[in-house]
């Protein structure tokens, strides 16, 4: 396993490459939580690579690790993977987190995940628009009017 741990772009880079066990996961995602702590930034990207996906994401500690990170409220973390398995995996566990408050998505290209880590909408489901509000405006009575 090596792993690779960059800031810039008002985000956190963490690359993995070649994970293979359990315990390699574990190592991973606490430098992850640290680097996050040490830079100060909640704003993530986790792209993994030439890595086996990930299904026993209780056994491997993923969301322990990435609610360390969720509890800045201007989190977001984008898993990024390099195989249809991996994006598979991801997508399961970015389903986990969103039910334990997690903000947390899978993509399937690095260009989609910056733009999501950079935008500052803050939404609940990024396939949801936003439909603002109704303004209210005062009318004048209308002197015909029997209301």
């Amino acid at each position: 396993m090596k792993y690779q741990m960059t800031m810039g772009g008002g985000f956190l880079r963490a690359e993995l490459l070649e994970r293979k066990t359990t315990e390699e996961t574990r190592a991973f995602l606490q430098s992850v939580v640290l680097a996050s702590v040490n830079h100060r930034c909640s704003r993530i990207l986790v792209h993994v690579r030439l890595s086996n996906p990930l299904f026993t994401v209780e056994r491997h500690g993923v969301l322990k690790h990435f609610k360390k990170i969720a509890a800045d409220p201007f989190h977001r973390i984008a898993l990024l993977g390099d195989t249809v398995e991996l994006g598979m995996s991801h997508d399961y566990v970015s389903l986990l987190g969103r039910q334990q408050g997690i903000n947390l998505r899978s993509f399937q290209t690095e260009g989609t995940a910056v733009e999501w880590l950079k935008s500052r909408v803050e939404t609940e489901d990024p396939g949801r628009q936003q439909i603002p509000e109704p303004r209210l405006e005062r009318r004048e009575r209308d002197p015909g009017d029997l209301r």
